[in-house]
């Protein structure tokens, strides 16, 4: 690949549907953006979910448990699991429908920017930014900061969108 080459990374988090996404509408309705690809990547959350059973045998998980400080109990029963693996493979579905693709990751969101970034770079492929949803919450928050601090050390640049969707009544 060479150097002309302007990746725009997008972590999907919980904005999982292509109808009323910001960053896609952005992107769509602006021919100014000044990126030459996008890749989608979404993140299974080694905070909130048990990530062990995705492990080739016999490896250990290097997270640790995905369990409540308080209470000890599992973040994420298989119910909820398997609600939001059903809503990113219908994501990766939306995603090939329109020509693209959903590139999925299990870990956190700062080991998997710190291997694209490794892989990219030796590739001699310039990531242009990283733009992900804002989300509330404190795991959520310092998701962010450590994403934001990866893109300044590493050069490129960062965008932290607003979920709208979630404030519709409140913009009457």
């Amino acid at each position: 690949m060479s150097q002309s080459i302007s990746l725009l990374i997008y972590f999907p988090r919980r904005d999982l549907r292509l109808s009323d996404n910001p960053i896609l509408h952005d992107l769509a309705a602006s021919h100014s953006h000044g990126f030459t690809h996008f890749l989608p990547v979404y993140v299974l959350p080694a905070h909130q979910m048990e990530l062990s059973g995705l492990l080739v045998e016999g490896k250990e998980n290097p997270y640790p448990p995905a369990r409540s400080r308080v209470g000890d109990y599992w973040r994420c029963g298989p119910h909820r699991a398997r609600f939001i693996c059903e809503a990113v493979w219908n994501l990766k579905d939306s995603f090939e429908s329109i020509g693209s693709g959903l590139t999925i990751f299990a870990g956190t969101l700062e080991d998997v920017l710190k291997s694209l970034c490794k892989s990219f770079e030796e590739k001699n492929v310039k990531i242009g930014a990283v733009w992900m949803t804002s989300h509330e919450g404190v795991e959520e928050k310092r998701d962010e900061k450590a994403v934001r601090h990866l893109c300044e050390t590493n050069g490129f640049d960062f965008k932290l969108w607003v979920d709208e969707k979630y404030f519709i009544d409140e913009q009457v």
